[in-house]
């Protein structure tokens, strides 16, 4: 009981200094930058890269695309009007109905307006279906595009905070680094210590200062990643302000079965559909031959000679006729093609499961190694911090020696990093499994 309850005081002492380090977090950053600093929390981060991201835009402009198609062949349903007039004029011979050739001038005036109609049924049917298909593959693949874009933006985040948590603990460590070394300094100079002391301390301070340079440059380059995901135009620095030092949780402990998680899939789902649209196309071939072809047309207009119409003149068609290709029902070429391109569709969905299922073995993989990580980074961090603390002690007495406060300092350092990097890599898991199992961001 007093283990579990040393435990808890000790988790609990872990979230305490890592929300101070929130609080002191931009201060820190900003020390020595003169960009100006944009806070941004994973509230933001999701609705921007959803919204703003090229890649999103790019996919999300194919899918306005499918829809025109689909607009455009659904046009034959419509017929063509074609208003005009026509001048005939006809000079010399001509042949009577029994046979003879007579000598003739004559002419014609007609102005008025015709309408057409010639309609594929079966043909014409199926392509609208198919595009139609092709608007609900498009919108599979924006989801898919947009989860992936969201995941990386998300992913930047996380690196971003994770560069300025260890960026505020090496100034943390800075700041007591430069404790030791007044001390040492003050030992120095009362004769309790050697002089080599107070340089080693000196030189392994400098050390610290140059890893904060370091980190500080860290932070830019996550930042202007992050800048670039959501396409965000300024020449800012985004400073993190969320409690991402803190893991969260988006997935329960029960197993999915991996059919489930094809189900729900954006990916998967539009290889479905683009086999339903390719499959609506290969029917132009096959019971699309049964359907006829309909014709309909329709002229009125004033007709006479030149200048001088008579009367009006309306006349009308309508057919029907099945076109029937041989060379479709013998050798079937087009019918082949289409059976070749429903293959590599399967083919290509079956590729995508793998890529699926191995998406969500490894974020599962990611999930369980980070959390044990956490537990073993947050233990050593409360070990590093005790010995610290004693060594500290230590030295104020002249019982430590310099080298043994600095690696106690450095051992502090690399356990909290080792904490900042477990919880990072869980919530980072944490999303990639939330994604993986089909859920949408």
């Amino acid at each position: 009981m007093m283990v579990l309850k040393k435990h808890r005081a000790r988790r609990a002492k872990t979230v305490v200094v890592f929300l101070l380090f929130l609080v002191l977090l931009p201060n820190s950053i900003l020390a020595q930058e003169t960009k100006k600093a944009l806070p941004v929390n994973l509230e933001t981060v999701l609705k921007l890269a959803g919204a703003n991201n090229l890649k999103v835009a790019e996919i999300k402009a194919k899918h306005a695309l499918a829809k025109a198609k689909a607009q455009e062949l659904n046009e034959w349903i419509y017929p063509s009007i074609n208003p005009g007039f026509l001048l005939l004029n006809h000079s010399g011979s001509v042949q009577n109905a029994i046979g003879d050739f007579l000598e003739t001038n004559k002419n014609s005036f007609w102005a008025g307006a015709s309408a057409t109609v010639n309609w594929s049924a079966g043909k014409s049917t199926f392509n609208y279906l198919s595009a139609k298909q092709d608007i609900t593959t498009a919108e599979f693949h924006v989801q898919a595009k947009r989860n992936q874009q969201i995941l990386y933006a998300i992913q930047a985040y996380f690196e971003l905070g994770a560069s300025q948590a260890a960026l505020s603990a090496l100034i943390e460590m800075s700041d007591k680094s430069d404790e030791i070394v007044r001390q040492i300094e003050f030992h120095v100079n009362n004769g309790i210590r050697y002089k080599s002391d107070l340089l080693l301390a000196k030189a392994k301070n400098n050390h610290i200062k140059l890893s904060i340079s370091d980190a500080r440059e860290k932070v830019v380059v996550h930042s202007n990643e992050l800048l670039q995901i959501l396409n965000v135009q300024d020449d800012v620095l985004l400073v993190n302000v969320d409690s991402i030092l803190l893991p969260i949780a988006l997935n329960d402990q029960s197993e999915e079965a991996i059919a489930s998680v094809f189900e729900k899939r954006p990916e998967i789902q539009a290889h479905e559909s683009a086999l339903k649209s390719w499959a609506l196309l290969r029917k132009t071939t096959t019971s699309g031959l049964l359907f006829p072809d309909f014709s309909v047309g329709l002229n009125n207009g004033l007709f006479g000679p030149y200048f001088n119409p008579l009367t009006n003149q309306f006349t009308y068609y309508v057919g029907m006729q099945w076109n029937v290709p041989l060379g479709a029902l013998f050798s079937g070429g087009k019918r082949k093609q289409y059976d070749v391109k429903i293959e590599l569709q399967h083919v290509l969905m079956h590729q995508t499961q793998n890529s699926v299922r191995k998406e969500v073995q490894n974020a599962q993989a990611k999930v369980k190694y980070a959390s044990l990580k956490m537990g073993l980074a947050e233990e050593s961090v409360g070990y590093a911090e005790e010995a610290l603390s004693q060594s500290i002690q230590r030295q104020k007495f002249g019982t430590a020696l310099p080298l043994e406060v600095f690696q106690a300092q450095e051992q502090l350092l690399q356990s909290k990093i080792d904490q900042i990097k477990a919880i990072t890599n869980f919530n980072k898991g944490q999303y990639l499994l939330y994604v993986a199992k089909g859920n949408n961001l």
